[in-house]
C-alpha cells in the first residue's frame, strides 16, 4: 500500500517524540525548484547506522460493516427483487388512517404483522447468518435463465444479459481504507456473479449518506449498478445464495447475501384478450399493455405470460331474444360493475369464441381472460371474477376509465392469478399493509382516510403512484401456484 502526501506552500511539524520513515526501497528527496536543506539544531546532521524497520502489528480489527443487494432507482419491474423495507417493521411513515378508516395520524409501521413477515424473507435460506449479533434478512431476485435448449427447455432470454444491482455498505464501525475486501461468492456453476471482488476504498469513494430509523441514525455508502448477476449454462434447482464476506488479512467475516429463486420451472399465463363491441366505438387498451405483461409484472414470478389471443365480442350480434342478452342491454349504462362483469362472464360462457366446456371460471380452464369494455362503472376502473367458492377466478374486466391505466390491468390480473390486496385483512391474507403506502401491484394508488356514508375516502396519493411494478417475494408463490397456469408445454 503507498500513501502520497502533496504540500502545497505549508509544513509538517512533529511537535514531540521523533520521526522515522522506513521503506524496503530508496528514499529520495527531491526540490524541484530550490534548495535543499536539512537542519539538526541541536546536535548537527549525521548518517546512522544501519537497521531493521520495526515490526507493526498485522493484528488489525476488521471494520464492522453489513452488505445489502439493493435495485436501482431505475427499476420498472424487469425482474423479481424484494427485500424487507425497513419501514414495514419500523414505525418511520406517518399513517393517517388505518384500512377501515379509523384516525391513527403517526408514525406506524406499513405492516401489521411484523414477525411472521421477517420469517418469510428467512424461509428457504439454507444459511441464516447473525453476523455482530445481528440477524440478517436478505433480499430476494428472480431471472429467468438464459439456456440452450440442450441444457434447459425452458430458457428466456429476458436476462441474457444479466441484472445490475446496487450494494449498500451499512456502517457499524467507521469505514477506512485499511486493505479489506469485500468478496462475493456464488454458491452455484450456473449463477454467476460481476466482480467477484471490491475493495473498501472504492467503498469510500462514494458519498457517505445517513438514514433516520425512527431516531436511529445509519450511516451507509451506495455503489450503483456495481454488480451484474446472471444465470446462464443452466437453471437453478433450488434457492440460491450469493455470499458476500468482508476480509482483512486473516479475518473473514460473513456481511451480506441474496438469496436468488430457483428457475428451473417455468410456467406459462395465456391470455386471452377480449373487447366486448356495446356501441359503435371499440375499447382500446394502451398501445405497450403487451409490454408489461410479458416483461414487468408476472416475469418477476418467472411466468411467462403471453397474450395468445385478441378477440371481439360484440354483443350486438348475441341472439336478441336470449333474457341475459337483453337484461344486459337495458342495465349495462347503469355503472354498475358486478352486474356488467358477471353478465358478461355469463354471455361469453354461452356465445363466446373461445368459451370452454365447464365454463372459464372452472378448474380446467388453463386460460386468463381480460375483457375490454367502452362502458363506465363509476369510480370503478377494472374488476376481477370470483368463482362459487368467493376464490379469484379466470377473468377480469377493465372498464373504459382504466384502459389506458398500466396499474390496473395488471393489479387485476394479479387477482385473477389468486393474489389478494396488500392489505387484505382476516384469513385469506398472506400479510397485512396499511392501505396506500407501498409500491407493490395489489396495492392502492390512493392512501385510505376516514370511511364515512358507506365509502372508504382518500387522505392522499400513495407516494409510489406511477411507480408500482413490484410483487413480493411470497406473491410471486402464490402466483404460480394459481389453477390456470400451464406447466407442459
Amino acid at each position: 500500500m503507498s500513501k502520497e502526501s502533496y504540500i502545497g506552500g505549508d509544513y509538517i511539524e512533529t511537535t514531540g517524540g521523533s520521526n522515522e520513515t522506513f521503506a524496503k526501497g530508496k528514499i529520495i528527496n527531491n526540490s524541484l525548484e530550490g534548495n535543499f536543506s536539512q537542519n539538526g539544531n541541536r546536535n548537527g546532521i549525521y548518517s546512522g547506522i544501519n537497521r531493521e524497520a520495526p515490526s507493526i502489528s498485522s493484528n488489525v480489527a476488521l471494520k464492522r460493516f453489513l452488505v445489502h443487494f439493493r435495485r436501482p432507482s431505475s427499476y420498472q419491474g424487469e425482474y423479481g427483487f424484494d427485500w424487507l423495507r425497513e419501514e414495514y417493521f419500523i414505525p418511520m411513515v406517518t399513517v393517517t388512517n388505518d384500512n377501515n378508516g379509523n384516525h391513527i395520524n403517526a408514525p406506524t409501521a406499513l405492516c401489521k404483522n411484523v414477525a411472521s413477515l421477517k420469517q418469510e424473507y428467512l424461509s428457504g435460506v439454507p444459511n441464516n447468518i447473525v453476523p455482530y449479533g445481528i440477524r440478517y434478512y436478505p433480499a430476494w431476485l428472480s431471472i429467468f435463465p438464459a439456456t440452450t435448449t440442450k441444457e434447459f427447455a425452458h430458457g428466456f432470454t429476458m436476462h441474457k444479459a444479466g441484472v445490475d444491482l446496487d450494494l449498500q455498505f451499512d456502517e457499524l464501525d467507521t469505514i477506512i481504507s485499511d486493505g479489506t475486501e469485500i468478496i462475493l461468492e456464488s454458491t452455484n456453476r450456473f449463477l454467476k456473479v460481476i466482480p467477484e471482488k471490491i475493495s473498501v476504498a472504492e467503498v469510500i469513494k462514494a458519498r457517505k449518506q445517513s438514514r433516520n430509523l425512527n431516531g436511529k441514525v445509519i450511516n451507509y455508502y451506495r455503489l450503483n449498478k456495481k454488480v451484474n448477476i446472471k444465470c446462464s449454462g443452466g437453471a437453478l434447482s433450488d434457492y440460491t445464495e450469493i455470499k458476500v464476506f468482508a476480509k482483512l488479512n486473516e479475518e473473514k467475516v460473513e456481511v451480506g447475501k441474496l438469496m436468488v429463486y430457483k428457475n428451473d420451472v417455468i410456467p406459462k399465463a395465456e391470455i386471452v384478450v377480449v373487447n366486448v363491441i356495446t356501441g359503435a366505438n371499440k375499447a382500446q387498451l394502451k398501445d405497450d399493455y403487451q409490454h408489461l405483461f410479458k416483461r414487468q409484472s408476472f416475469n418477476q414470478a418467472l411466468i411467462r405470460a403471453e397474450v395468445k389471443v385478441d378477440t371481439e365480442f360484440d354483443i350486438n350480434s348475441l341472439p336478441a331474444n336470449d333474457r341475459d342478452v337483453i337484461a344486459f342491454k337495458q342495465n349495462m349504462s347503469g355503472s354498475n360493475s358486478e352486474f356488467i362483469k358477471n353478465t358478461i362472464g355469463k354471455l361469453y360462457d354461452k356465445f363466446g369464441k373461445f368459451k370452454t366446456a365447464e365454463g372459464i371460471n372452472g378448474n380446467q380452464n388453463k386460460r386468463t381472460y381480460l375483457f375490454l369494455t367502452s362502458l363506465s362503472a363509476g369510480n370503478v376502473l377494472g374488476s376481477c371474477s370470483l368463482d362459487s367458492n368467493r376464490n379469484w377466478g379466470n377473468f377480469y374486466i377493465v372498464y373504459n376509465a382504466g384502459l389506458k391505466d398500466g396499474h390496473t390491468i395488471m393489479h387485476e390480473c394479479g387477482h385473477s392469478l389468486s393474489l389478494p390486496h396488500v392489505f387484505q385483512e382476516g384469513s385469506r391474507a398472506r400479510h397485512t399493509f396499511y392501505h396506500g403506502y407501498t409500491d407493490n401491484y395489489m396495492d392502492y394508488t390512493w392512501q385510505a382516510g376516514v370511511f364515512r356514508n358507506g365509502q372508504l375516502y382518500s387522505s392522499g396519493p400513495n407516494i409510489y403512484k406511477g411507480k408500482m411494478f413490484s410483487f413480493f417475494k411470497w406473491q410471486w408463490d402464490i402466483m404460480r401456484s394459481d389453477r390456470s397456469l400451464i406447466f407442459n408445454y
